[in-house]
């Protein structure tokens, strides 16, 4: 690459990267020209969800109504298999971040349940309130089948784009229900969840299949909210919900801000350190870096489910630590690969190749535990999980392929490359090799 070309391409680099920053944390006004007015320009980073300890949210208390002759053990149990059912319906329907505790002493337990950015309450009463016991009734109330009949739910749309509730029935369930669309043949089915009737359908013919659709006058949303109630199973006590609020951002409404702003100060000492370390290499170790920082955010925007809390953050934190590391490991292979006699270019590409192994090596296992993390633990900690992958995935490719191209543009703007990124030989060294 000519030194020319070198300098256009660090020129567009800095134009697309501050276009980038802006887009991520400015929010401003601009021209609606279709409208002949003004419109608002919310920022990336303003769209990523917040935890309910960054932005505050909405909680629950369940009062369980439970058995006067069952022991502490037994009630203890049923508590218990409540909370999962619970975490399991919040888990379905998008609220990972949703925090669940068992409060009070044993006898007089309550559950708690916080959940952040809510805006519909009403939906998260149902999903957290409803028995989710699914029955198909005829006309005379006799129940045909049960929610646990009920392999799979889900929602989305017939031939018509209407929003439904697909069901998938076990092998038992399917003979059940075709036994019920012969008896109600010409007749109704009535599909209750609890007390509630969700669905009429008119049964015009005997149905022998393993899937059914409730049909009605729904929103999808709400078709969501269904589907992972009935999927979710039923709750196995009937409780009251006692009290319900809003409730505040734990860490204070600006926490967001100064951890931004710290970030900010961390990143620019790191990129003093390894600039002053490495000179030339670390000027594309910071360049790399800075993309990979506004990458990670618009990612943590369009990923569903990402809600940034604490935890959150602190997976971000050690994915750029890991970032960092690879970058440090990366330059002392190429330091030594040069002092073993090689050009600086070639230095740069052994470097690179020895360096990849640890590297790969390092974040798959990071990325194994991560995905550990997803899959077996709730709440926070998932939070914590989706940060962590998302910024190992995103270090390793700006690691290894975005910092090595701008070496490579960075490289044509000196004559003496060796000392531009600061490689010594213990030896004299050979002008030739330079």
């Amino acid at each position: 690459m000519s030194k020319r070309k070198s300098i256009v391409v660090l020129v567009i680099t800095l134009v697309l990267t501050a276009l980038l920053a802006v887009m991520n944390f400015c929010s401003f006004k601009l021209p609606n020209f279709i409208a002949n007015g003004i419109k608002d320009y919310n920022s990336i980073g303003s769209t990523i969800g917040l935890g309910i300890d960054l932005k505050g949210g909405y909680y629950a208390v369940l009062t369980p109504k439970l058995a006067e002759d069952g022991t502490d053990e037994e009630n203890a149990d049923l508590i218990d298999n409540a909370v999962e059912v619970l975490r399991n319906r919040l888990d379905n329907k998008g609220y990972t971040e949703a925090t669940i505790t068992i409060q009070g002493v044993a006898g007089s337990e309550e559950i708690r349940i916080e959940v952040p950015e809510i805006d519909d309450i009403d939906e998260f009463m149902q999903i957290i309130g409803s028995s989710g016991k699914l029955t198909f009734q005829d006309d005379a109330g006799y129940v045909y089948l049960t929610g646990s009949d009920v392999r799979n739910a889900y929602a989305a749309y017939d031939q018509n784009n209407n929003p439904i509730v697909v069901l998938e029935f076990t092998t038992e369930g399917t003979s059940k229900f075709h036994t019920a669309t012969t008896k109600v043949l010409g007749s109704q089915l009535y599909i209750y969840l609890g007390d509630e009737l969700i669905s009429s359908p008119s049964v015009n013919e005997a149905i022998n299949s393993s899937t059914a659709q409730i049909e009605g006058e729904f929103e999808f949303s709400e078709c969501e909210t269904l589907a992972a109630v009935i999927k979710a199973g039923m709750l196995p006590i009937d409780f009251e919900i006692g009290e319900s609020n809003k409730v505040s951002a734990s860490l204070g409404e600006n926490a967001l801000t100064a951890s931004v702003i710290a970030g900010a100060i961390a990143l620019l000492i790191i990129f003093a350190i390894i600039i002053i370390k490495y000179r030339g290499l670390g000027i594309a170790a910071s360049i790399a870096l800075t993309i990979y920082s506004l990458v990670f955010v618009v990612l943590l925007a369009l990923v569903p489910w990402v809600q940034l809390t604490l935890p959150g953050i602190a997976g971000i934190i050690l994915s750029i630590g890991m970032a960092v590391d690879a970058n440090v490991i990366i330059f002392e292979r190429i330091n030594e690969e040069y002092k073993n006699g090689k050009t600086v270019v070639n230095a740069i590409n052994a470097g690179f190749k020895r360096a990849f192994i640890t590297i790969l090596d390092s974040n798959v296992t990071t990325v194994l535990a991560a995905i550990v993390l997803l899959i077996l633990c709730p709440g926070s900690i998932k939070g914590f999980a989706i940060t962590l992958l998302i910024g190992i995935v995103l270090s390793m490719i700006t690691s290894i392929l975005v910092t090595r191209s701008y070496i490579k543009v960075l490289l044509p703007l000196t004559n003496n490359k060796a000392k531009f990124c600061n490689l010594n030989r213990e030896a004299i060294l050979d002008e030739e090799l330079i």
